[in-house]
């Protein structure tokens, strides 16, 4: 072959594979149509939100992200049976039965270099991380409890209590493994200046531990477990709620009341340690267990940063994915049923924080392959350089295109909550009118419960600075069916939207849909 034929040959060749470069990367969506379905979700629109997670189920490399915010959306509308369908794909898809019992299949953390490594990390199968499986797991529960199978919500719990033992284990190494990996050799460098840059997520942080430990469904598998009279697994599921969220007192008061009949001498310690009245340590016959979500989660931002190129008297410019949101302030909630108050809302989990703590724990096996990308563009431009001026500029211009178009990976699950609150006491049998109240703004939000002697019932709020969604439910099957609801938003004074037929009755409504298909 002829110099000009070979010079010809390889600009062509190297012409289409930016092309196809172009269009890999472009149908990639970097978080373009999230803010307007968080805007449908609190104004109400909800098919519209529907339409964009079921959309993302189609996508190639966000398969799983669109289950799980299919899963949430439909949770949030009011269709339980939908999200329960949508999490349980997640779900049996990452926790497979085997001979030799459940085995856990999740993607690791460290530094896969191969996947992605010619274009960026939005070109890599979206898996989801630990944080986001764990509150699949957790949604799960509740889903099941709204649809009242009591028996599927245990069957759930077990399973979240047997997958946050795994991830605990398996994660933690891993993620130290990466860490140790990122910070030697040739990618300590990029490793270091990409830290210093991250330092502004610390306040964050600080506020957790880890990304794959959630306070907040250890408590919801300690409430299942109890109901299901396994009392110690209950108590072990309380105490990791507890060691999480110290400063809660209603978990507090569930861990102490339930150790007092597994360990005495451990209960007699700790009810020492932290001065707990053993008075209040008892559990009210009729009661509700209140779980408030407040607001969407932050969102992950592209900011571009400069670090040396391994082996190269060079410095590039790279996409990371970061967190720019401040520490959330939790609103401060009373509970009122009329005259009376019950009581205030306690912090339960900062979903923000386990956001952070994941990408932080992320951001070793980010900088790795970010590094192998540009190691490799440089080590075939210095090999071009010496083959002619045709193979030089055309690998001159692969990379010019290869940068231009390389993008950090933001994709998240953005519909989850920024903070939960947690209420748990004793209300007299009957109807009330529960009165939400932020004492921060004065805004108000109304919620209908109804109580059978006897009875513990969830309430459950998703208050996202819109329309709130609240569905209540019983969780030992003594009250009302389950029932959804439409309300105004405490945390920004929005009227509720208006639902065809008002409030649903969802037993009723569901056995209606099934005797029509029938």
């Amino acid at each position: 072959m002829s110099a000009c034929k070979f010079s010809r040959h390889v600009h062509g060749w190297f012409g289409l594979l930016g092309l196809w470069l172009v269009a890999l990367t472009g149908c990639v969506s970097q978080n373009v149509n999230v803010d307007k379905a968080l805007g449908s979700l609190r104004a109400g629109d909800d098919p519209q939100a529907v339409e964009w997670s079921e959309k993302l189920k189609q996508s190639f490399y966000s398969k799983d992200l669109g289950y799980a915010e299919a899963g949430r959306v439909r949770m949030l509308s009011g269709d339980f049976l939908g999200s329960s369908t949508n999490f349980a794909a997640l779900i049996d898809k990452t926790i497979e039965n085997t001979e030799n019992g459940p085995v856990l299949k999740m993607g690791d953390v460290g530094a896969n270099v191969m996947a992605g490594t010619v274009t960026d990390d939005r070109t890599r199968s979206y898996q989801l991380p630990a944080y986001e499986f764990i509150s699949a797991l957790q949604y799960q529960i509740l889903n099941h409890i709204f649809l009242g199978a009591p028996d599927a919500a245990t069957v759930e719990a077990r399973r979240a209590v047997f997958a946050q033992d795994q991830i605990a284990e398996k994660y933690s190494k891993e993620v130290q493994a990466a860490q140790a990996k990122a910070a030697e050799g040739k990618n300590s460098a990029a490793y270091n200046k990409v830290n210093t840059q991250m330092k502004s997520m610390e306040p964050v942080l600080e506020m957790t531990r880890s990304s794959f430990e959630n306070g907040l469904t250890w408590y919801l598998c300690g409430v299942t477990l109890e109901q299901d009279n396994d009392l110690a697994n209950a108590n072990l599921s309380y105490r990791k709620a507890w060691e999480l969220m110290p400063g809660n007192p209603y978990i507090q008061r569930d861990f102490l009341r339930l150790l007092r009949t597994q360990d005495a001498e451990a209960y007699k310690s700790l009810l020492a340690q932290t001065g707990v009245d053993q008075n209040t340590l008892k559990r009210d016959t009729t009661e509700i267990i209140l779980i408030v979500e407040e607001g969407f989660v932050s969102q992950r931002q592209s900011m571009k940063i400069p670090f040396p190129v391994p082996g190269v008297n060079t410095v590039t410019s790279v996409d990371f994915p970061v967190y720019r949101d401040a520490p959330y302030t939790p609103a401060t909630i009373s509970i009122r049923d009329g005259e009376c108050e019950l009581g205030m809302s306690a912090l339960a989990l900062s979903m923000q924080s386990l956001a952070y703590r994941d990408l932080n724990e992320k951001i070793p096996g980010i900088v790795v392959r970010n590094v192998t990308r540009v190691a490799t563009r440089v080590a075939a431009q210095v090999v071009a350089n010496q083959a002619g001026d045709a193979l030089k500029y055309s690998v001159m211009a692969f990379n010019a295109i290869s940068a231009a178009i390389n993008k950090a990976d933001t994709r998240a699950w953005y519909t989850l909550p920024m903070v939960s609150h947690l209420y748990r006491g004793g209300m007299a049998p009957g109807e009330h009118t529960l009165e939400l109240r932020s004492n921060a703004t004065g805004f108000v939000t109304r919620v209908p419960v109804k109580l059978t002697e006897g009875e513990t019932r969830i309430v459950w709020v998703a208050d996202f600075g819109g329309n709130a969604r609240v569905a209540t439910a019983s969780l030992n099957g003594k009250g009302a069916p389950a029932s959804y609801h439409v309300c105004g938003s405490l945390l920004a004074g929005y009227p509720a939207a208006v639902l065809p037929g008002g409030p649903r009755t969802l037993h009723t409504a569901l056995q209606v849909e099934q005797q029509a298909t029938q």
